[in-house]
């Protein structure tokens, strides 16, 4: 049985959070629990001055999370399936949740994945950004237009729609018409497939390349943040 750590205030609100550490959130109007971990705190980690346009000053107040394919009826989780992988949302958004901790496991940097957006940047060009990274792509206004994927703060509500359906637990969708075929079509190119390729080709990168590879072959080494 995984173990409860005692991290609520006097209003039951859990009051901190720590990278690495298991979550379980209950759903609301069931009986239900769907469980992430914080992978990457930006303002506890992320302590550099930013220079190059990425985004990591923007998501100054949000987390990391992944989410797991367990749905459970008691806050305890044993397998670790990867739903969500690396989805940003405001701390304050998180912990305002009924949320419990369960335990911590340590965060494999390596592992460690971030969204995929455009910024548009005035006199210097569209740039594809990723965690620490930007890299200018040779693509113009009118392209980016196709997707509109730029830096968004995360929606716990996505979160968790996206988590149920994907994990084939419809059934615990209260609103079956908020079900769609994208949850991310606003904030992750990730989520589009045949763009993303596009995007690589133009970088001249491996699409398939991990983002501790690829961030580390641009000068950025993820693990001095753990």
């Amino acid at each position: 049985m995984s173990k409860i750590l005692p991290l609520q205030n006097n209003m039951g609100k859990i009051r901190k959070i720590s990278i690495g550490d298991v979550f379980a959130i209950k759903i609301e109007n069931t009986d239900y629990y769907y469980f992430g971990r914080i992978l990457f705190d930006v303002k506890e980690q992320y302590k550099e001055k930013i220079e190059n346009h990425n985004y990591l000053g923007w998501h100054g107040k949000s987390v990391l999370i992944e989410t797991y394919k367990t749905i459970s009826k008691t806050p305890e989780i044993s397998e670790f399936k990867v739903i969500l992988n690396g989805t940003f949302v405001p701390k304050k958004t998180l912990l305002s949740e009924d949320i419990t901790i369960i335990k911590n496991i340590p965060v494999n940097h390596k592992k460690v994945s971030f969204p995929e957006v455009f910024q548009d940047v005035h006199m210097t060009g569209i740039l594809f950004s990723l965690g620490e990274l930007t890299i200018l792509t040779s693509f113009d206004t009118k392209y980016v237009d196709k997707t509109k994927v730029f830096p968004t703060l995360g929606n716990m509500y996505y979160i968790q729609l996206a988590t149920l359906d994907y994990s084939g637990r419809r059934d615990l969708i209260e609103y079956q018409e908020d079900i769609i075929d994208n949850y991310f079509r606003d904030s992750d190119l990730r989520s589009f497939p045949e763009i993303r390729k596009e995007i690589y080709k133009d970088i001249g990168e491996d699409p398939n390349m991990s983002y501790y590879e690829l961030a580390l072959k641009h000068g950025f080494d993820l693990a001095r943040f753990y």
